[in-house]
């Protein structure tokens, strides 16, 4: 079965040309030009990801995303967007988005970010234990041994699961940020640096820590 994407873009001509290309490559489209049809199209369409212009009419997509998350932690969101300041990039991420698509851009480009975030999306749902916890990758989820849950953001979840599948091993910085950005346009060494430490609290109760080796890369050791 197609995988189905919601676009949603007021900038019709582009707009246009995404859809048919994307159907022209299997995918099943859904395609809007403001964001509360956008809202309303998540509801009914029940889309496999989602591609978001940020400036548009009746919802943003900065505030339509926010919407979504706050029921759906896992479906995959690429905004698609010509505001590419270095703070509107970070509070693309903040807010949970899986990628970012900086105007203008290729549409050989997006079918390989699509193709990404779906790739990822569908992993199978391993469970690891991690000291006290347990780790859902599908979930995005840490499991306290109370049945609470701490939630993760997309790029903490795509660090933490290559760090579970190479435990004790060091994963070398180049080879974490390519798989985890690509070929993204931000500083991703101290982006790799932040979200190291931001994992780091989240795993701090559960005698695991994410161990920086300084200069060669990273890996999951119990605490000393």
């Amino acid at each position: 079965m197609a995988k189905k994407i919601l676009l949603a873009d007021d900038e019709l001509n582009f707009g246009y040309a995404m859809n048919e290309f994307l159907k022209m490559n299997g995918y099943d489209l859904k395609f809007v030009n403001d964001g509360r049809s956008a809202l309303e199209q998540y509801h009914i369409f029940h889309p496999d990801l989602l591609l978001f212009d940020v400036n548009m009419p009746e919802i943003d997509g900065f505030e339509l995303a926010k919407l979504i998350r706050a029921t759906d932690k896992n479906i995959p969101i690429i905004f698609i967007t010509s505001i590419s300041d270095d703070s509107s990039v970070a509070n693309g991420f903040e807010i949970g988005c899986s990628d970012y698509l900086k105007k203008p851009f290729g549409l050989r480009e997006l079918i390989i970010r699509v193709e990404k975030c779906l790739k990822i999306s569908t992993k199978d749902n391993d469970i690891f234990t991690i000291g006290s916890m347990n780790y859902s990758p599908e979930d995005r989820s840490l499991i306290q041994q109370d049945g609470s849950s701490i939630t993760l953001s997309f790029y903490e979840n795509s660090l933490l699961q290559i760090l579970c599948n190479n435990y004790n091993q060091i994963c070398k910085v180049n080879d974490l940020v390519n798989t985890i950005w690509g070929d993204k346009d931000i500083d991703t060494k101290k982006s790799l640096e932040a979200l190291a430490s931001h994992l780091r609290k989240k795993l701090s109760e559960t005698g695991i820590n994410v161990e920086n080796i300084r200069g060669v890369g990273y890996r999951l050791r119990k605490t000393e």
